[in-house]
């Protein structure tokens, strides 16, 4: 690989994906900063208790954006619902205190880092498992195997001045079990999370994480009776929560989703693996502690992985089987007929795209609305314009070729703006 290869391949960047890429680096860049200088601070405090704080004050930075996009989360529907509960309850709440407890037992002696280490970086394999049975993810053969060159340094990179001593890992102890869990509940959150954004704005989806997650492990703390352990709670520990919300929480989740908006699951949990590579160079600068050849070798390899997967890998182009199903006739009045799809298991961003259509076996070329009408009155439709008139169309099943995303979905103050919308995207019918 050469320095004009990456030139080329830059010019010819996805810049979404990109940028979604490279948002995801640098909320793992964010979260390095807390497993290696922040919470282990916490040590001595109930980790529901740390968990509960962090996402409460989390929730008062980024709950204005759930009133700003109310119009369009009071349309979500019951699968959006549970991806939210999901995420909230796994990825914000279990995880959260499960890694917490995971590396307090660590910080206290009771078990080695490796321990946990070592299982929580089973996260990437139970998002890809994840990614591909829940949202139908398949990425080119290249993807995977960059991202299983990206998990193999990983492991080299976290023990590789040590060395992986097996007889270190104490699977028997309540540590393995909690970062277990945190892998599984972190990986999950990541493929239910690419739902949410896929439907909703990724400043909302972070408010709507933090503030559900809030609620739970604030129940979760008043049946434990930790809640009360606030009194011991002082100035430095406020402090440094402070700094977790502008850094590894708040700030962190609210470009993370920035970054999953734009690119799969499958793809966010391996540049996820920026965590202990940002680590380790943290703890080289700030602590001064030399790299081994062997992680030096990882990290090159994780570079190159990450390199890879930003420049030579794009998002795929959706395709999908659809059945026709009853409109209301909104478009004919607007002069322009749709095609009413069935859209309960479209897993795809909301947004205005031209696809090619393929019905009773002929190819026809359409544009295909998603998302909550540009009222934002009525939930969520999928609809077909087709520039050819087609006739006879009963309950049909027709197939789906994303060619390209034209632009997001809008909200218009009258149908006449909407009409004139409607003739600006028809252009990119020919």
């Amino acid at each position: 690989m050469t320095v004009k290869w990456i030139m080329q391949k830059l010019l010819k960047l996805d810049k979404s994906w990109a940028l979604g890429a490279l948002a995801i680096m640098l909320a793992a860049l964010l979260w390095s900063l807390d497993g290696v200088f922040i919470r282990p601070k916490f040590y001595v405090l109930p980790a529901e208790l740390v968990v509960f704080l962090e996402h409460a004050l989390g929730f008062l930075v980024l709950g204005p954006f759930i009133f700003l996009s109310w119009p369009r989360i009071r349309l979500l529907k019951t699968k959006e619902w549970l991806a939210i509960g999901w995420v909230a309850f796994f990825g914000g709440a279990l995880g959260t205190i499960m890694i917490t407890k995971a590396f307090f037992a660590a910080v206290g002696g009771e078990v080695t880092f490796a321990t946990v280490v070592l299982l929580q970086k089973l996260q990437p394999v139970f998002a890809l498992v994840m990614a591909r049975l829940v949202l139908g993810e398949r990425l080119r053969r290249s993807f995977y195997a960059w991202a299983l060159l990206a998990v193999g340094a990983a492991y080299f990179l976290a023990f590789g001045k040590t060395g992986l001593k097996l007889a270190e890992i104490n699977l028997g102890h309540s540590a393995a079990f909690y970062a277990i869990v945190a892998a599984f509940a972190f990986g999950s959150s990541t493929v239910f999370g690419k739902r949410i954004v896929n439907h909703l704005d990724f400043k909302a989806t972070a408010a709507l994480r933090f503030g559900v997650t809030s609620f739970l492990v604030l129940a979760y703390s008043l049946a434990t009776g930790s809640i009360f352990s606030i009194t011991s709670v002082g100035r430095i520990y406020w402090q440094y929560l402070a700094l977790i919300v502008f850094t590894s929480g708040a700030l962190a989740m609210f470009i993370y989703y920035y970054g999953l908006k734009r690119v799969t699951a499958s793809a966010a949990t391996i540049l996820e693996l920026f965590w202990p590579f940002s680590a380790v160079a943290l703890d080289y600068f700030i602590n001064h502690n030399v790299l081994s050849p062997v992680q030096l070798a990882a990290a090159g390899a994780l570079l190159l992985a990450f390199l890879k997967i930003v420049v030579a890998e794009k998002a795929p182009k959706f395709e999908f089987s659809s059945k026709v199903s009853g409109g209301i006739g909104r478009g004919r009045r607007l002069g322009f007929p749709t095609i009413n799809l069935d859209n309960d298991k479209i897993d795809i961003n909301y947004g205005i795209y031209l696809v090619e259509s393929e019905i009773n076996g002929k190819i026809y070329k359409g544009l295909l609305h998603f998302g909550q009408k540009e009222t934002f009155a009525e939930p969520a439709s999928l609809e077909l314009y087709l520039k050819e008139t087609v006739l006879g169309i009963g309950d049909e099943i027709i197939k789906i070729k994303e060619i390209k995303k034209i632009r997001e979905v809008k909200k218009f103050a009258s149908a006449e703006e909407l009409k004139e919308q409607m003739k600006v995207d028809l252009r990119e019918l020919g």
